[in-house]
């Protein structure tokens, strides 16, 4: 008897083809998510899907369990050539050959939410400091004014909040706001036809800022497999050097994907109240902008009153004021295509490099890098030779080298390195060294060959790690099951049937596995 799955899954298969000429099976793997779905296949496998596949999708998921917040449903179609398929779908899993056994396990920098708050941002449900709000309250009206000059007309900024809409957003965020973002909330609700308030940015709505904060503005790249090493923003120890604060607070918006945030938990060097932007144009970590609001807007009120803006459409609201505001954005100093240059020429470069790439080295000896005292990551890319001699980078979190012949005995007692991936080699490595190693918490092992995979499960501090099906096997042969595993990946994974399997090994918690299958004929 066909059941309703059963007929969703032979409308999926229906649309999918193996391409690029290849026999076999085609295979197709979905990660379902609250509120995306991301559509991969195996490497080596070419699948030509038709428009018909993307509506029966959305028809099968339609009768598959919904995912939850954090935790996607992964599913995988499998179609014969003869027309035979099976469908195969679990929850349990963070992807087709991934599996997450800790949710709330972070890298360094990365915090969970629960920080505390500062004092200085304890919610009071006072009024508004006068003295603030007198300055703030005067360069509001001289922006209007000096707008209407330039415009013909007042700006479309609608009136403000009271004293008690602001308290009870504040009641809602579990903070008080700076005295000068208050005050500006109480000259207007939100820039929402850019008239250039507060530069190129515009305020939020507060049902917006409360909205936005889950708490804290920002959290990138905080899950196992992401690229996790957070950089110092510029000037260094001004905003802490993470990837989300529960006392960030974003506030405005440029509409285009850019933010700015009010940062109450500044760096030794920071000061509570100073903002930040981050977003689509912002590459590293938040970009320093001011050191409070009343510096923009007093930014941007000096700018009208020196005639330094464009209104290069009269008719639009949009006015544009060049304050000189914010930083020159993050340089990622990623130096490429350097051959066989001695690395000292390249610590010459910019003592203050946090992340560098060397491409197509012939001899690398990494000793000379010793310079780079702010080095955080680095990256070799197809190498001949690398001696690792890394101890001497004070700050160095992630190394990842690609080369034909890695001296990994170099590598040993670097005390700083919690992401290492070694990729290439063309002999087999001798992993033992890695015991050295105190911080080491990720590695990736899947594209080389070790002499011995014993010495990896016996490495307390590793939480997760990537190694293919083959090296996962000699473990489970041994019997030797790393004892701290937060996240795991099995490269080259076969079928979703497998990764369950080998998931099970590992937690020793089943996966439960739903499937369903027929044919297209």
């Amino acid at each position: 008897m066909t059941t309703g799955l059963q007929a969703a899954a032979r409308r999926l298969a229906l649309g999918v083809r193996a391409g690029g000429g290849r026999t076999g099976p085609a295979i197709v793997w979905m990660r379902v998510e609250v509120d995306a779905v991301r559509i991969t296949h195996p490497v080596g496998v070419e699948v030509d899907l038709e428009p018909d596949f993307f509506d029966a999708k959305s028809a099968l998921l339609d009768l598959l369990p919904v995912p939850s917040a954090g935790r996607p449903l992964v599913v995988e179609l499998v179609v014969h050539e003869s027309g035979r398929f099976e469908l195969a779908f679990s929850s349990a899993l963070e992807s087709e050959s991934r599996v997450v056994l800790d949710d709330e396990f972070r890298f360094p920098g990365h915090p969970l939410p629960g920080m505390a708050l500062p004092a200085a941002a304890r919610h009071t449900g006072e009024p508004t400091d006068p003295a603030v709000l007198a300055e703030i309250s005067a360069l509001f009206q001289e922006f209007v004014a000096r707008y209407q000059e330039i415009k013909g007309r007042p700006p479309a900024l609608r009136p403000g909040y009271s004293e008690r809409e602001i308290a009870a957003a504040e009641a809602e965020l579990g903070a008080r706001l700076p005295e000068d973002l208050r005050a500006l909330y109480r000259m207007t609700r939100d820039d929402a036809a850019e008239t250039g308030l507060l530069g190129r940015y515009s305020p939020y709505p507060l049902d917006h800022v409360v909205e936005y904060h889950q708490p804290g503005s920002l959290g990138w790249n905080d899950g196992p497999f992401d690229d996790a090493v957070v950089f110092e923003s510029e000037p260094p120890d001004t905003i802490k050097r993470l990837s989300r604060n529960d006392w960030w607070i974003t506030f405005a918006t440029d509409f285009a994907m850019n933010n700015l945030a009010v940062d109450l938990d500044p760096a030794e060097h920071g000061r509570p109240g100073q903002i930040f932007e981050y977003g689509r144009d912002v590459h590293g970590p938040p970009d320093y902008y001011a050191e409070s609001v009343t510096e923009v807007l007093t930014g941007v009120v000096e700018a009208l009153r020196e005639g330094d803006y464009e209104d290069e459409d009269p008719e639009s609201d949009y006015l544009q004021t060049c304050t000189g505001l914010g930083g020159a954005g993050f340089d990622e100093r990623v130096h490429h295509d350097f051959g066989n240059r001695d690395p000292a020429e390249i610590a010459e470069l910019d003592g203050d490099a946090q992340l560098i790439s060397i491409n197509d080295a012939v001899d690398l000896d990494l000793a000379a890098l010793t310079p780079l005292r702010n080095l955080r990551e680095l990256r070799i890319n197809r190498a001949k030779l690398v001696v690792p001699a890394l101890s001497g980078l004070p700050a160095l979190e992630s190394v990842s080298i690609e080369a034909e012949r890695i001296d990994l005995h170099a590598l040993a007692d670097q005390p700083t390195i919690w992401d290492l991936k070694l990729t290439g080699a063309a002999e087999r490595l001798d992993v033992a060294v890695l015991r050295t190693l105190p911080v080491l918490t990720r590695l990736d092992l899947s594209e080389v060959e070790v002499e011995d995979v014993a010495p990896i499960a016996d490495l307390p501090g590793l939480r997760v790690l990537v190694l293919n099906a083959a090296q996962w096997a000699d473990l489970r042969r041994m019997g030797l099951r790393p004892p701290n595993l937060a996240a795991a990946e099995r490269v080259g994974t076969g079928s979703l049937r497998e990764t369950a399997d080998w998931a099970e090994w590992l937690t020793g918690n089943p996966v439960p596995l739903n499937t369903t299958s027929g044919t297209t004929r």
